[in-house]
């Protein structure tokens, strides 16, 4: 017992001792401790916007039909006729075919989506992952009204039942607001303004009995693919989307675009590493003393690589908390700028939105275990050298 309470006691005088060294050499301190939260804070940043987005999209997904057929020309969509929709649900097993005609349209030097359902076709409002804020939803056969995000609005300035005017090619087009949505999902209320069938025909120059896209939703979940896979070999020239694979391609999405930041990062700790390998290597002749009374005093060499190793654990701890703060502060505060255009591909022309971040236990147990374990081999091998030296030869500078 005697001797538990002895090495507890022990382990505690190297703990304070490794605080105290690491107030006393405050250049060390500063250049390991301020590289090393630069690093974490692009990595950081980069994992949490990266998160975020890909729990959105998949979100997004959730919502999204069963299958979503698609006409192709030149690997491009082009209208397709609504007889596709009569043959699908004919010799299909289908619960709901639900026709979209959709385009952009560039407002205030931002790209927006214009999309036009069926109100007697589409899915509920709460069906589709929206929620009407204020106003109300389409009835049928009306025309000239839309239903915008809530995003959209506060970037457009718009309130209900305002006129939203928009200019095309060959005609200039007006909307009265009657409902403004939310939604948990920031891409939607970003982006989207509904407006019924019809009307998004004529702006978008959408030949009558044509439609962008076709939206299938089954009873049974489990025929998805091979419902997926008859319209695949009948209509070779249709592109069919299902769920699963619209996950896939999000994910893929993402996590290429977050790799390639992943890259930078590791140049930057690789900086890091040599940052604190040089730190450590020439110590001044205070610290090279420090060891040489150290060992004169009786610590062996595991006592000093213990207290080496404790004061790397705080350093790399607080290193890591840092710029995590200093992460989340730039994604959260500061709409993540640079990072987020290059996350969202071509969104220099997206309207501005609230980056959704997603802080996950995982995310934060890799960037402390990024700031530490570098950290370790930057420090410990040099600090292993100097502990290793005979103390008189240290305490003579030999």
């Amino acid at each position: 017992m005697k001797r538990l309470v002895h090495r507890f006691q022990q382990h505690s005088n190297f703990f304070e001792y490794s605080i105290r060294s690491i107030f006393t050499y405050k250049t060390r301190t500063i250049a390991i401790t301020g590289s090393l939260a630069i690093a974490i804070m692009v990595l950081g940043s980069t994992i949490f916007l990266s998160d975020g987005l890909l729990k959105e999209a998949q979100l997004s997904v959730e919502y999204a039909p069963d299958i979503t057929v698609q006409n192709m020309q030149a690997g491009r969509v082009v209208p397709m006729s609504y007889t596709y929709a009569e043959y699908f649900s004919r010799f299909l097993d289908v619960k709901r075919i639900v026709p979209r005609v959709w385009g952009y349209v560039f407002l205030e030097d931002s790209i927006y989506t214009l999309m036009g359902i069926d109100p007697s076709a589409t899915p509920t409002i709460e069906e589709m992952g929206l929620t009407v804020a204020s106003g109300r939803f389409f009835l049928p056969n009306e025309k000239n009204v839309a239903i915008i995000g809530s995003h959209v609005a506060d970037n457009l300035n718009i309130q209900l039942n305002d006129e939203v005017r928009i200019a095309e090619v060959h005609a200039f087009y007006s909307f009265t607001v009657i409902g403004i949505f939310d939604s948990d999902i920031s891409l939607f209320t970003s982006d989207l303004i509904l407006v019924d069938m019809e009307t998004s025909r004529d702006f978008l120059n959408v030949p009558p009995e044509t439609v962008t896209d076709l939206c299938i939703y089954l009873d049974d979940e489990a025929k998805i693919p091979s419902t997926a896979s008859v319209i695949s070999e009948v209509y070779p020239d249709l592109r069919v989307i299902t769920r699963e694979s619209m996950k896939d391609a999000v994910a893929s999405t993402y996590g290429i675009r977050s790799g390639y930041v992943s890259v930078l990062w590791y140049v930057l700790l690789i900086s890091v590493i040599l940052v604190a390998w040089n730190q450590a290597s020439s110590a001044s002749r205070e610290a090279q003393r420090e060891v040489g009374i150290l060992k004169a005093l009786g610590f062996s060499t595991s006592n000093i690589l213990e207290i080496r190793f404790l004061e790397t654990l705080i350093l790399g701890f607080i290193s890591a908390s840092i710029g995590v703060f200093l992460a989340i502060f730039y994604d959260l505060y500061l709409g993540a700028p640079i990072i987020r255009n290059f996350m969202l591909g071509w969104s220099a022309i997206y309207p501005d939105f609230p980056v959704p971040i997603y802080i996950g236990f995982g995310s934060l147990l890799t960037l402390y275990a990024a700031a530490i374990v570098p950290l370790l081999v930057g420090t410990l091998i040099p600090a292993w050298k100097s502990a290793i030296t005979e103390p008189d030869l240290v305490m003579r500078g030999s």
